[in-house]
């Protein structure tokens, strides 16, 4: 994607939004203050002051006053309104990436690293947020203002006018260095922005397995090399920045220079005014202001593209689930079955081959494996997050291919191993942020006959990220009871009892086979113990079933 598409694309969304005009409008206006005063400062001397008229120069003095205070007050509106149009654009931004990740294909979706998406979803969005904030409005304001400097100075005088844009190339080649050198430069940080938040993002949710395997050093030298590309990154940004502003101020000094020794010459020969060579003075000082604002702008704004590149590619990302499709015309409960299942994550090195099995409600079915047999690949196919290579999964009469995802999903409940609990209450993690009647969360625990060892909990009570203030026992069980709460008609359960404890285990199972009256259930069942609370045992052998 071209920078120039990119910044199209920002533009449109930038024009969408009901404040932009607004916040153009204002700096429009703030961009005209500062090319007048020099004029009316020329105005002031060669009239009021040289006339010896105390009461014009005091007028007058209070007029400049006056706009330097409206001047203040169109700033401070200016801020207001850009600030309020980035966050309402990032808003919709962050919330449309949201969508996005959730919309997209599992298989897709595998293939981002955690820390890339946080950095996508947040990192990014916040660089944008700066760039649309400060950048395209403040750039449009300063070409205006250069515009009304070089009107207005050839208003004045056209021999200082001409003078002064003699040193415009030197301003010009200057600026042009500095922006090619600075957005090489910020390529590479945002390139180890992205690498140190992936790479901590990981360790932070692996933590407990680093510490186990004693990785701690090893980590640490990685995070110390990425932190230093990184700084060595940042410190080329530094030395750019501090070159080109004493470029800059060279340039300004030589064109003050000229001015001044050709405009004292013209005062000298009675061709020019005090006036005049005062408020040049001051236009040469301003003159090359907007080419170091938009010089640094400029370079700012590359560093946001690359923010919006990244974010546009993954918003443009065609691989996003069809979940619109057919629901079974009768109720559940639902046969499932597998017909000849086959698939491969690539094509020669196939997961199933031909597995074939009729599973009806009342029953639980226990999946004996080796890993790396599918037993996970086949809960996926179920959900339907992969499209098979051959074969069909038919549940309640209807192919799978052909169910409503959403709909398909209300009728499965799926619990790994370690099941997923979200900082914040019980109640939170039951609902998933539903609005759904406590009397309902009850009902659902009545039905697992799970209420009296549950009433020891309040809905209330705070679970930490993970769940890592509860145990492994205790943890299936809340997934045992969100899952309830929507009375699926098919049970994937990962071995739900590989890290809890025989009692909690026997409860467990017990309340499986309350499920199973209504429901099909598929666990996987490694341990004898395990697998004699199963009606039916399915032995899984590597890219085929027995």
């Amino acid at each position: 994607m071209k920078n120039r598409s990119v910044v199209f694309r920002l533009l449109r969304l930038l024009v969408e939004e009901r404040l932009f005009w607004a916040a153009l409008a204002l700096v429009t206006v703030a961009s005209f203050f500062q090319p007048l005063r020099p004029l009316l400062y020329q105005y002031v001397i060669d009239h009021p002051l040289w006339e010896g008229n105390l009461s014009a120069l005091v007028g007058w003095g209070i007029a400049l006053i006056g706009m330097a205070f409206l001047h203040a007050l169109v700033l401070r509106g200016q801020a207001l309104t850009t600030q309020t149009l980035a966050w309402n654009l990032i808003q919709r931004l962050r919330g449309r990436l949201f969508e996005k990740v959730l919309r997209l294909e599992i298989p897709v979706l595998e293939k981002y690293p955690t820390g890339i998406l946080y950095t996508r979803t947040l990192t990014d969005t916040q660089t944008l947020q700066g760039t649309l904030a400060e950048t395209f409005l403040v750039i449009a304001g300063e070409i205006f203002q250069l515009v009304c400097l070089i009107v207005l100075m050839f208003i004045v005088d056209v021999r200082l006018a001409t003078l002064t844009l003699l040193t415009m190339p030197m301003g010009l080649f200057t600026s042009r260095y500095f922006s090619r050198k600075i957005r090489q430069s910020f390529d590479r940080v945002r390139l180890y922005i992205g690498r140190t938040n992936g790479f901590l993002q990981e360790v932070l949710q692996s933590r407990e397995l680093t510490a186990s395997l004693g990785a701690e050093k090893t980590l640490w030298a990685r995070f110390t090399r990425l932190n230093r590309l990184y700084y060595l990154s940042y410190r080329w940004v530094i030395g750019y920045f501090a070159l080109f502003f004493p470029a800059m101020e060279l340039v300004t000094l030589v064109g003050l220079t000229s001015v001044l020794l050709v405009g004292a010459y013209l005062l000298y020969v009675g061709k020019t005014t005090l006036g005049t060579l005062v408020a040049f003075s001051l236009y040469q000082q301003l003159f090359f202001r907007p080419f170091r604002i938009i010089a640094d702008q400029v370079n700012s704004l590359q560093m946001g593209l690359v923010s919006a590149e990244r974010i546009f590619r993954l918003l443009d990302r065609p691989e996003e689930e069809h979940v619109e499709g057919k629901t079974p015309s009768e109720p559940p409960p639902y046969l499932l079955s597998f017909e000849g299942v086959s698939f491969a994550y690539t094509p020669e090195h196939p997961v199933l081959e031909g597995f074939s099995l009729a599973c009806q409600p009342g029953r639980i079915y226990g999946l004996v494996a080796p890993t790396g047999t599918g037993k996970s690949t086949l809960f996926y196919l179920t959900l339907g997050y992969y499209r098979l290579k051959a074969g069909r999964i038919v549940l309640g009469g209807l192919n799978l291919e052909e169910w409503d995802k959403r709909a398909l999903r209300s009728q499965i409940a799926y619990i790994p191993q370690e099941p997923v609990l979200f900082e914040g209450t019980l109640r939170e993690n039951l609902t998933l942020y539903r609005d759904m009647p406590d009397e309902a969360l009850w009902t659902a625990a009545k039905k697992l006959q799970l209420e009296s060892y549950l009433r020891r909990w309040s809905l209330d009570h705070f679970i930490a990220t993970g769940g890592s203030n509860l145990s492994a026992g205790e943890r299936q069980l809340i997934a045992l009871w969100r899952a309830a709460l929507h009375e699926p008609s098919v049970w994937i359960l990962d071995e739900p009892t590989a890290h809890i404890e025989p009692e909690t285990e026997k409860l467990l199972y017990e309340r499986l086979r309350v499920l199973a009256e209504k429901a099909i259930v598929l666990v996987v069942a490694h341990r004898p113990e395990s697998q004699a609370y199963c009606d039916e045992l399915v032995f899984l052998t590597r890219a085929h079933a027995a």
